[in-house]
């Protein structure tokens, strides 16, 4: 009896913990907003480095907006359930962590890897 109610004790508990990482329907799944978010930051990168550069003759938040929604439009997605997901995901550091981190090795990975493409300057 008394084995009977650990094992179900157990049971409760493991079946507790399993759904805490879910994800609820409305908000975009991690390997997705992961994907978003470093084209997110690819756009913003192209606007600091080419748009700001030219920003005399071009209106570049608007522009940089509109590379923003190029974004949305390629994934599949609407600015507002990238900010709805974004803010979960803040709100979530236990998620949010993973996917950063994630972001974070990629981009030093790419940095990397362009480092090593680059021929070295004789001396």
């Amino acid at each position: 009896m008394i084995r009977s109610g650990i094992v179900l004790l157990c049971v409760l508990a493991l079946a507790g913990c399993g759904g805490g990482n879910k994800i609820p329907d409305d908000i975009i799944a991690r390997e997705k907003m992961e994907k978003v978010l470093w084209d997110m930051m690819i756009a913003d990168r192209y606007s600091a480095q080419f748009l700001a550069k030219d920003s005399a003759s071009r209106d570049v938040k608007k522009e940089t907006f509109q590379l923003y929604e190029s974004v949305f439009q390629t994934h599949g997605i609407r600015r507002d359930e990238f900010i709805k997901s974004f803010k979960y995901y803040l709100n979530r550091p236990d998620l949010g962590k993973i996917m950063f981190d994630s972001l974070a090795a990629r981009g030093n990975r790419k940095r990397d890897e362009l480092y090593k493409s680059q021929p070295k300057n004789p001396e």
